[in-house]
């Protein structure tokens, strides 16, 4: 049973000009977004900074208006309402099954506020009698590993990671269906985020959570997901379970991602394939697909027809004109 189904999620910002403010183009950031999580499953959204991860998260929440497409959410079994057709007033009561981690630690948490007012603020939002507030507190805390004397203190007086413990705290207060991680540890150091990652699988395996995690780092991404989606310039290119995706990525796009990952043996670091040049930009992707002024495997047909998102292999999908064709290094180890 999937939690989430998205189907041509399109969000586009339009650019004006002129004293009449006339349209002349528009922004893609996202342009076609196609994806589904399972009950219990975490998929990765990976990318370059500005392919439009952060955007398809906060359509999913409908911090963002979609321009179009749709996005069914399961609320229970055989049931499910479409959050992109839902006007927003009929969304405040939906809001309690999804709930966001931040990406920042730090700005994300009121600074004049208590963390047990923090972590009590959905449920007191949503109705929850004051003692059950406080014992839900109680109990949210040390599900997060932090102790109970955290409550009656401020945000300042705590680390980045112990921070991030209690945003994750404030995520669950409410047992959501599902949890958007907007790159979670990217503003921790390395140490804190294999703690706060180990957090995450421990909640997930007792918790069963669905969850979308966003993400840049593919090291990080390996332990954490199910499965794994990569975008460029608004549209994802490669879906493919974790391991297979590392061993053997599909799409030139996601090789040139897997180089990046830092490599053990250092007779592989320089067979590796490295893109040249800038990423596309949004408001005029270059016509065919988009990778091809980047990509060393391109030919004429990529330059004139874009690939769209094809099952090659069962649960592996790719969005490349030659994935049957050429060989690309993975990452092993």
């Amino acid at each position: 049973m999937n939690i989430l189904d998205v189907v041509d999620l399109k969000k586009h910002y339009p650019i004006h000009a002129g004293l009449l403010r006339r349209e002349i183009g528009r922004v893609r950031a996202v342009d076609g977004v196609s994806f589904h999580i399972a009950k219990g499953e975490t998929l990765a959204l990976v990318g370059e900074s500005g392919c439009g991860k952060t955007t398809v998260s906060r359509c999913i929440l409908r911090a963002l208006a979609p321009t179009s497409g749709s996005m069914h959410f399961s609320l229970a079994e055989g049931q499910s309402v479409d959050l992109a057709a839902l006007p927003k007033r009929a969304l405040r009561p939906l809001r309690r099954h999804m709930q966001m981690i931040f990406q920042d630690p730090y700005s994300s948490l009121n600074p004049r506020m208590m963390v047990g007012d923090i972590i009590a603020e959905p449920l007191k939002v949503n109705g929850v009698p004051a003692a059950e507030r406080n014992a839900r507190v109680l109990e949210l805390l040390e599900l997060v590993q932090m102790p109970a004397s955290a409550r009656s203190r401020f945000p300042h007086a705590f680390s980045g990671g112990q921070r991030q413990r209690i945003g994750i705290a404030r995520a669950l207060a409410l047992n959501p269906r599902l949890i958007v991680a907007d790159e979670p540890v990217s503003a921790l150091d390395v140490s804190v985020q294999a703690q706060i990652i180990n957090l995450l699988l421990d909640l997930q395996d007792r918790l069963g959570l669905s969850m979308l995690f966003v993400a840049h780092d593919l090291s990080v991404v390996r332990h954490v997901s199910d499965r794994v989606a990569v975008m460029y310039v608004g549209r994802i290119v490669e879906i493919a379970p974790t391991d297979a995706l590392y061993r053997s990525p599909r799409h030139p796009y996601t090789e040139t991602l897997l180089a990046a990952v830092p490599a053990p043996d250092p007779t592989l670091r320089g067979r590796r394939m490295k893109a040249t040049g800038e990423v596309a930009d949004p408001s005029r992707p270059p016509p065919g697909c988009a990778f091809h002024p980047r990509c060393p495997y391109a030919v004429e047909r990529c330059r004139v027809e874009r690939p769209e998102l094809t099952e090659i292999a069962p649960g592996r999908f790719t969005s490349c004109h030659r994935a049957g064709e050429i060989e690309l290094a993975g990452v092993t180890g």
